[in-house]
């Protein structure tokens, strides 16, 4: 098994001998669940790819033991833990001698594991289960929701309120799920010792609260314009105000279609644009066959970067249509793939980036596709790209903070008892209400019982890093002119998963406690925004 040898020994062997051990058996199973997860995306029916994932997915829950005694044994060995030779594993050593702090006993974690699979897990499955395959008028869920973007305002009505009648058919059942998992999340982490939820996700995160303070209150400020940017919308739309069912309209009629050469070109000049050593890379990654493009029978829907730590190498897996946003696509997940070859020589311990930081590098690469392609638009065709691109932003600005807003209130309502599926839906509606404000006429009740990642347990707040990272990336692109600039960014992103991200701000002498920070990447998207006003 994975991790045996760090389970029979770990108390007697040293720290730097645990860490290497533990490296070896992390980075033997990364590559087992990612290709495995790999092969199951190629082809989602094929019986082998399928046990193959099962298989993987059993060796994690198996190495979840081994991973909790070498926790332990490092939390056993605190004083040793300031030794000159272990300074570069400074923070992993840190964090990981806090998270021992934060474990109940070897016999309890190892029973919370198991029931964990007929727990929360199941109520996971099952609110999956349920808005994957329940149908309106013989549409799914998924159908529904992808006639949100349809340039005509009566199929997105007509859709959105098919899309309410399923949810408010199977509310109660959904209700129940996410009950479930909150309230399994708030019993296991007062028992570790967390006082909140939001503490563990903060320490997950790598950010303390007086960070997400900040930037909470740099959106908050920038709501106004936001709101602004809903209702420039609206009138470029014909309407008076929008309406939920009106967000993804599409802005500018027509947009260019690419092929999948010219897709590729673009992405590799708007890198080299950056830098030579990035357009480089991204050449190398296009011309290896490292990109899973075409859309084909069986083939899993959306994108992803992989990234496999033996071999050192990604793969993009992505479903280009001919669209600017399977061009953005491509660079989104190539910005990943970069990211994973500046840290590819690093083990595991000093290369596992928290989630706030995990979309440094594809926002990046994303901005740069998107500056390329407007310097090339002429008169009206820029009309489409900057509206997408603001449109994008507002859901990761002000749709992600009506997310973690509604979920601090559900985990503080969800300490009182069961949660109604009708309270849900108010407490939704409350949270959009502060969000979107009178920028937004009919709001959607229900997106709680769409949105999968408040139903996971291992990660609560599963909203807030979005914002996180789009912002980061943003306010360090604001720089990407400056001299020097492209080492430096190297240097941020290969510190990633060496510090907490306070820190790794600092390399590039940025403050993520100060709300001007913050406010620098939420110009660059308002800037945008204005721009759309000339249109009117």
């Amino acid at each position: 098994m994975i991790g045996r040898g760090i389970i029979s020994g770990a108390s007697s062997l040293p720290i730097r001998e645990l860490i290497a051990l533990k490296d070896r058996g992390d980075a033997l199973l990364v590559n087992i669940t990612a290709y495995a997860e790999a092969l199951l995306s190629t082809d989602s029916d094929d019986p082998s790819y399928l046990k193959a994932m099962s298989e993987a997915e059993d060796a994690a829950v198996g190495y979840q033991k081994a991973e909790d005694a070498f926790t332990r044994a490092i939390g056993s060995q605190e004083d040793e833990a300031s030794s000159p030779e272990l300074s570069a594993y400074g923070t992993y050593i840190r964090n990981t001698i806090i998270e021992s702090h934060h474990l109940m006993t070897a016999e309890e974690e190892a029973l919370a594991a198991e029931l964990s699979r007929s727990g929360s897990s199941a109520w996971e499955r099952l609110m999956a289960s349920v808005t994957s395959t329940a149908e309106e008028g013989g549409r799914t869920l998924t159908e529904l929701r992808a006639l949100a973007s349809s340039p005509d305002r009566a199929t997105r009505k007509s859709a959105y309120e098919s899309e309410i009648h399923l949810l408010e058919t199977h509310k109660a059942a959904i209700a129940a799920a996410l009950n479930g998992v909150k309230g399994s999340v708030l019993t296991l982490e007062a028992r570790r010792g967390w006082d909140d939820p939001i503490d563990r996700s903060l320490f997950s995160s790598a950010i303390t609260q007086k960070t997400l303070d900040s930037m909470l209150d740099a959106i908050v400020g920038s709501l106004p314009a936001f709101r602004r940017y809903f209702s420039v919308k609206a009138r470029l739309l014909g309407l008076e105000k929008l309406d939920f069912f009106d967000l993804f309209a599409p802005i500018g009629g027509n947009s260019r279609t690419y092929t999948y050469e010219e897709a590729c070109k673009i992405v590799i000049d708007s890198f080299s644009s950056f830098s030579p050593e990035t357009g480089a890379f991204a050449a190398k990654a296009i011309e290896s066959g490292w990109i899973d493009a075409q859309p084909r029978k069986g083939k899993a829907g959306g994108a992803y970067d992989i990234f496999f730590p033996i071999p050192g190498e990604s793969r993009v897996f992505c479903n280009f249509d001919g669209s600017y946003d399977s061009v953005a696509t491509i660079a989104h997940e190539l910005g990943h793939a970069y990211h994973d070859s500046i840290v590819r020589d690093l083990p595991p311990s000093l290369s596992t980036y928290p989630m706030t930081l995990a979309e440094t590098a594809s926002i990046f690469a994303e901005m740069l596709v998107f500056d390329h392609v407007l310097s090339h638009a002429e008169g009206d065709e820029a009309l489409p790209i900057i509206e997408s691109f603001v449109q994008s932003s507002a859901q990761t600005i002000v749709d992600i903070y009506s997310r973690y807003l509604f979920e601090e209130s559900v985990f503080r309502r969800r300490r009182e008892g069961e949660i109604s599926a009708d309270e849900l839906s108010d407490l939704m509606l409350d949270a959009q209400e502060k969000a979107y404000g009178d920028g937004l006429g009919i709001k959607h009740r229900y997106m709680w019982a769409v949105k999968s990642h408040y139903y996971s347990a291992d990660f609560s707040f599963y909203n807030y890093p979005y914002a996180f990272g789009q912002l980061f990336a943003l306010s360090l692109y604001s720089r990407r002119r400056e001299e020097g600039f492209p080492e430096l960014y190297r240097k941020v992103l290969r510190s990633t998963g060496m510090m907490d991200a306070a820190d790794v701000a600092a390399i590039s002498g940025a403050d993520i406690t100060d709300g001007d920070f913050w406010r620098a990447g939420l110009s660059v998207i308002l800037d945008y925004a204005r721009r759309l006003e000339s249109w009117l």
